[in-house]
Parts: structure tokens; C-alpha cells; sequence
């Protein structure tokens, strides 16, 4: 059985995101979990200064409350589970959220989304407009300065990955857009959400966890 370990910034159990990311794993992998916030009650996070001034992440709590914290919060509580998490024999943890993170101390490999995901994004249009979907406002304006460069076009909008938002009202937003390719810019969106977008707007949509759920298959062997 391969182990792969699994940082959300969030609680665990994902019992939203695990099942879609062992139909692509397959049976022959053991995902080990650990959250930043498992020690956290809810009135704890409530707590946390959303300082404007720091990159704000949207996770949830275990009961799937949707919660905001600040990277800047976050990241030493992520290393203090990549470590209990290495005790237990994992080498290969991937970090379940697409900002941009720092170098983590480890024994082995911690992929960090981000990178992986622009450069597929780069490659994969050259030209022409990208629509960047983002699970919190607070993100948008990071847009341009993260995706755009010449020659691309770059469209923000925002959709809840956890509550009951208005999927449609993006939807028809996006049709309006017509870009030429689509990028959910959180982990935690339902794969539901691709079939949605990519039904709706005809285009290439690329699912964050799913793409880099193969990116963990190869790496492991």
C-alpha cells in the first residue's frame, strides 16, 4: 500500500475531496490526512486576524462550515502536520490548496499545487482569455498579477467551493465571457462544478485536485 499524506489548511476528514481523489489514485494507495486546523474549535479560527495586508485562504471546518484564515497563520501550523505526519512513515504529502506556499521542511517530497498548476496554465494558452475562478473576493485581485502576461486575457470570478452559492449566476457570467479556458483556482471545488462549466461554455475546464491527483500517481512510482 502506498501512502501519500495530505495537508489541507483546513479540518479533516475531507469527506468531500477524498473519494474524487481515490477514483483517480485507485485502491492500491492509503491517503493519510492532517489538517492545520484540527486542533482548532471554530471560535478559535473566528479569532484569527484577517489582516487585509495577507493572502486570504478559504477552507472549511470538519462539519463543513466554510472558514477564512491567512497564509501567514496557516503555514506553521501546516509544518507542525507534515511532521506528524512524516513520524508515521509518510514521504510523498501534497499540500490541498492552489496559493503559493514556502519551502516546507521534509524527508521526503511535499508538492505544493501552485507551481504545477501554472505551469500547465502557461502551457496551455498562449493567447487569448483565461477565466480564473476564485473561491473568496478577497483573492481577485491577484488575477492579473498571477496569471496575466501578454497576449492573455485574464477574466476573475468567484464561486463558494463549500456553500449553496450561485453556480448559475457564474455560469451564465462565463458564457458571457467566452474565454478559452477555464481554471478552478481552489482544492476544494466538487468536480461537480467542471462538468457544470465545461457543459455550459463548451471549453477546456481544469480541475485543480484532479489534475494534480495524477501529478501524486506518477510521482509515487
Amino acid at each position: 500500500m502506498k501512502k501519500i499524506g495530505m495537508l489541507t489548511i483546513g479540518q479533516t476528514p475531507r469527506d468531500d475531496l477524498i473519494p474524487g481523489l481515490m477514483d483517480i489514485l485507485g485502491p492500491e494507495y492509503e491517503i493519510v490526512e492532517a489538517g492545520a486546523l484540527d486542533d482548532h474549535t471554530l471560535e478559535d479560527v473566528n479569532k484569527i486576524d484577517l489582516n487585509p495586508d495577507h493572502y486570504i485562504l478559504v477552507s472549511r471546518m470538519r462539519d463543513g462550515t466554510e472558514i477564512k484564515i491567512t497564509k501567514e497563520y496557516v503555514v506553521p501550523q501546516l509544518q507542525e502536520q507534515l511532521d506528524k505526519l512524516e513520524a508515521q512513515g509518510v514521504r510523498l504529502t501534497v499540500v490541498m490548496c492552489t496559493g503559493k506556499f514556502p519551502q516546507f521542511r521534509s524527508k521526503g517530497i511535499v508538492l505544493t499545487p501552485s507551481e504545477v498548476l501554472r505551469g500547465v496554465l502557461q502551457s496551455s494558452i498562449k493567447k487569448g482569455k483565461l477565466a480564473v475562478v476564485y473561491p473568496t473576493a478577497e483573492q481577485m485581485p491577484y488575477a492579473e498579477r498571477d496569471f496575466g502576461r501578454e497576449g492573455v486575457e485574464v477574466y476573475a470570478d468567484i464561486v463558494s467551493p463549500y456553500e449553496n452559492d450561485d453556480v448559475k449566476g457564474l455560469l451564465d457570467r462565463l458564457v458571457r465571457e467566452e474565454p478559452d479556458l477555464v481554471f478552478l483556482n481552489c482544492f476544494g471545488f466538487p468536480y461537480s462544478i467542471k462538468r457544470q462549466v465545461q457543459e455550459a461554455t463548451g471549453k477546456t475546464t481544469i480541475h485543480s485536485s484532479a489534475l494534480i491527483a495524477r501529478v501524486l500517481k506518477e510521482l509515487s512510482n
